[in-house]
């Protein structure tokens, strides 16, 4: 543990003393192999280890998690088992100077591309955002459909309003004219005996021939 201490103070002080340092992205899939090269190991340095997040070593005289990680001791090449988001990050290659004590490092970023499909399915943050999505389309969608009742209702309200107004020539004469005691025709009374009947000539003209026709009917020889 001191020793990896004293390696990585040495490695800084030596990066602020001369270094060149380079950045390069790398993007893989999800599940595949990363192979990571040291470009910092050339002709005139000696690959030394990786140094990934957290100021984890990977290099001889390291321990390494043999089914997660693999280097080559001469090229420095890294390889990283079945990526996941876990392993993204910054991996800094450091190799030692032939003739002397100073480093070269090469910085790699490792973007892993995740499988949008699987994303869409099992990840939390997604779903959440799906759900809000819908719950907003239906809230937005409620609130259309009242405003489309609301204005159909009231365009038929008014229409009923304005026919009620409106009054046909038949309605306008009959209101136009108002009957009450004051105006109404005079009514002539007719006066009929309580003991006397109607006249009627037709019934005094025809019931003595229906008289004499019943009499000759009855005393006529059977």
């Amino acid at each position: 543990m001191a020793a990896s201490a004293a390696v990585i103070l040495s490695v800084w002080a030596a990066v602020l003393d001369s270094v060149v340092s380079q950045i390069v992205v790398q993007e893989v899939d999800v599940g595949s192999t990363a192979v990571l090269l040291c470009h910092s190991n050339d002709d005139h340095h000696r690959f030394q280890f990786w140094e990934l997040e957290g100021n984890h070593l990977i290099g001889p005289g390291n321990e390494v998690d043999t089914s997660k990680y693999k280097f080559e001791v001469l090229s420095g090449t890294l390889y990283i088992k079945s990526v996941s988001t876990a392993e993204a990050g910054f991996y800094k290659c450091f190799s030692r100077g032939l003739t002397n004590s100073s480093f070269a490092i090469h910085s790699i970023e490792l973007v892993v591309k995740k499988d949008w499909e699987d994303v869409w399915e099992t990840d939390t943050e997604t779903n959440v955002y799906r759900i809000l999505v819908v719950v907003a389309a239906l809230i937005l969608l409620l609130g259309l459909a009242y405003f489309v009742y609301r204005f159909i209702k009231r365009r038929r309200s008014s229409r009923f309003g304005d026919l009620s107004d409106e009054e046909s020539p038949d309605e306008a004469v009959t209101h136009g004219v108002s009957y009450n005691v004051s105006n109404l025709p005079p009514v002539t009374p007719t006066n009929i005996p309580n003991n006397q009947g109607v006249d009627n000539p037709a019934l005094e003209t025809d019931f003595p021939k229906v008289f004499k026709v019943l009499q000759t009917t009855s005393h006529s020889p059977m």
